[in-house]
């Protein structure tokens, strides 16, 4: 079945791409206008957390039984009348921004404890209360941008808590996909080859992005689900073509035609594939004993991810390598290039070969 799969893929190649082009749009495009919200649901039923937030709420402290932050300043004296009207102030218009969430001041009786000693720093507690993931950051964003723009003679404003954390500009996914990039560069020695792996991963991972997006409307899933699914497709992704693109020119080396040495590679290194995929997407369905629906999300968005990178592996990749056919190891790196047949010459080689001679006394 895979030989036959392989064979149809390599000889049907634009048609493949094709395929995954419109449908990598198409699932964009429905992500896009009727794509689901996430959800962040840590309840606990009948865990002690629950039950300390059910108090809260009971008791009318609802603003405090979700994310939140901190105002603090420093002054010669935070009791001083100027600085304490001025900071007032500022609390007013914070807790406007955050409404219907609460600022406890320093200068109230429940934040009395929130000036130390000598009177110098004090802080403000910001609660927003049980909202929208999306919602926590914005709200921070908005007062985050409030607080740097007013002045406050005599006095060093500054913000900490989750809801004031600032997203970097390079995500962890962008640093994995360099260091893929890189490691790829040097395992290969090739421009073109490195960049089939990573071709397929991103195919694999945008489609698999765009159904969790489409999923949502029908399971909850957390706000972290896209970084889940990106972080683990690119491991599994370029893994899976990492295997087949090796098989493949492991047969181009041995002296097959390009058909032959996809469909061989397909036979081989894809079925490894297959059953890897299937194996690790059964392990994180296991994440349903859990028992919370927020893990359960979770296990549906990470199993649609490696499900579509696994796919991308053993369909457009056979068609991708049909494009490239013999010239796969052209855009070679200068210090990497070997004569054709010099591949048994490798470190490696000669290591698996110590190995295998002497098994039990390697030295």
């Amino acid at each position: 079945m895979l030989q036959r799969l392989a064979r149809t893929c390599y000889r049907r190649r634009w048609r493949v791409l094709g395929f995954w082009i419109v449908l990598l749009i198409v699932l964009v495009g429905l992500n896009s206008s009727v794509g689901g919200k996430f959800l962040d649901d840590f309840d606990l039923p009948g865990s002690e957390t629950q039950d300390a937030v059910d108090l809260l709420e009971e008791h009318g402290f609802a603003a405090r039984t979700g994310f939140g932050g901190q105002v603090v300043f420093q002054a010669e004296d935070v009791h001083d009348p100027a600085v304490r009207s001025a900071m007032e102030d500022l609390f007013d218009e914070v807790e406007a921004l955050i409404a219907p969430g609460e600022v406890v001041s320093p200068y109230s009786e429940q934040g009395e404890r929130q000036v130390n000693e000598a009177g110098t720093i004090a802080y403000a507690e910001v609660n927003l209360g049980d909202r929208e993931s999306d919602e926590y950051y914005d709200v921070g964003e908005e007062v985050r941008n409030f607080v740097s723009s007013t002045d406050v003679p005599g006095t060093q404003v500054e913000l900490g808590g989750d809801i004031f954390v600032e997203v970097p500009e390079f995500s962890s996914e962008v640093i994995g996909f360099i260091a893929a990039i890189i490691i790829l560069l040097i395992a290969f020695g090739s421009l073109l080859a490195m960049g089939l792996p990573i071709m397929t991963a991103v195919f694999g991972i945008v489609t698999g992005i765009a159904l969790v997006g489409l999923a949502v409307n029908v399971i909850d899933m957390p706000s972290f689900s896209n970084q889940a699914v990106a972080m683990i497709g690119i491991g599994v992704g370029i893994d899976y073509a990492l295997f087949i693109v090796t098989r493949y020119r492991e047969g181009l080396h041995g002296g097959m035609g390009p058909e032959q040495a996809t469909i061989r590679a397909i036979d081989t290194a894809g079925r490894a594939v297959l059953f890897a995929g299937c194996t690790v997407i059964v392990a994180v369905m296991g994440m349903f004993t859990i028992g919370l629906a927020m893990i359960r999300g979770l296990a549906v968005g990470i199993s649609l991810g490696v499900l579509t990178t696994m796919l991308a592996a053993v369909t457009l990749l056979p068609a991708m390598l049909g494009f490239v056919g013999k010239n796969i190891d052209r855009l070679g790196l200068p210090h990497r290039r070997r004569a054709e047949g010099a591949q048994h010459q490798s470190v490696w080689y000669r290591w698996s070969r110590v190995i295998q001679h002497r098994p039990c006394r390697p030295w």
